[in-house]
């Protein structure tokens, strides 16, 4: 077991700070790193494994400065990006075992490691067919697969489920969540029901800052009763929609049903109801 920590990180690029002053600590378990599209999450990703450096502050493994530690660092990374490439004709065993290689894992323990890792993400009977005949769901599966070749103690994921349909979201929150009982893993993602059942921490991240971090009832307290439901004629919802921060809108006939984050009653309908993490989501950017 490690642990990581980024003290006083900051990236600049030119004029524009793309990361600021972050400071957190990270032990075992599942981080869900949330934020919009350009909040600074996969710049922040990629400071840590050691692709980009910071203009400021400092990445530390169990004390050691990264830069310092160098290949024996990278030994307990696993990494996933954002645009995860692969070689379309190989097949799933043939592509595992040339990461494996270049990862200087022995052959045979390749071996024995590939065959458990594709057990573990749902491919052992794909383990012949070539990699340009998986859908998009597969192909994520084996990028977290060539990941885990290492037996990573630090496990990197850059927007693991972009593109995913329903079924193939939830499968991959199964395998990470399973994966965080003996490593750090942190997952970068937009979409947040992908954290919201699988994060042991949530960090939130807004303009290249920590905005919230906590546990899911840590991050839902200061929310409570500061969220609306109410259903009003259209145009009505109309003017509340550019009022409000506006979590779920759903039509009925002329009839709109509206949940609201709001820290006052936005309409004397307005019922208040318990948050959920969407709502928190919207709540520490009013």
């Amino acid at each position: 077991m490690c642990r990581l920590e980024l003290m006083g990180i900051e990236k600049t690029y030119k004029d524009k700070k793309a990361v600021k002053d972050l400071t957190v600590g990270f032990d075992n378990g599942v981080y869900g790193l949330l934020g919009e599209n350009g909040a600074g999450k996969t710049t922040l990703m990629r400071m840590i494994v050691g692709i980009l450096k910071p203009t400021q502050g400092q990445i530390c493994c169990d004390g050691i400065p990264i830069q310092q530690l160098g290949g024996a660092y990278r030994s307990l990374l696993g990494y996933l990006p954002q645009d995860f490439g692969y070689y379309k004709d190989f097949t799933a065993v043939r592509f595992l075992n040339y990461i494996a290689a270049l990862k200087a894992v022995e052959p045979e323990t390749a071996k024995e490691r590939i065959a458990h890792i594709l057990e573990t993400v749902g491919l052992a009977e794909y383990r012949d067919k070539k990699l340009k005949t998986f859908s998009g769901g597969m192909i994520r599966r084996i990028g977290i697969a060539q990941a885990l070749l290492n037996e990573p103690e630090i496990l990197i994921l850059d927007e693991p489920t972009a593109g995913l349909d329903p079924k193939e979201r939830v499968r991959f929150r199964n395998i990470i969540s399973s994966l965080g009982k003996k490593r750090i893993v942190i997952l970068s993602t937009h979409i947040v029901s992908d954290v919201a059942y699988i994060a042991n921490q949530i960090i939130l991240m807004k303009h290249g800052q920590f905005v919230k971090t906590g546990t899911q009832e840590q991050m839902l307290a200061p929310v409570s009763g500061c969220v609306w439901k109410c259903t009003v004629p259209e145009e009505i919802a109309a003017e509340l929609n550019e009022t409000y921060a506006v979590s779920n809108l759903k039509g009925y006939g002329e009839q709109v049903e509206l949940r609201i984050v709001s820290k006052k009653k936005p309409h004397p309908d307005a019922v208040m109801v318990e948050p959920v993490l969407e709502d928190a989501y919207l709540y520490y950017d009013i």
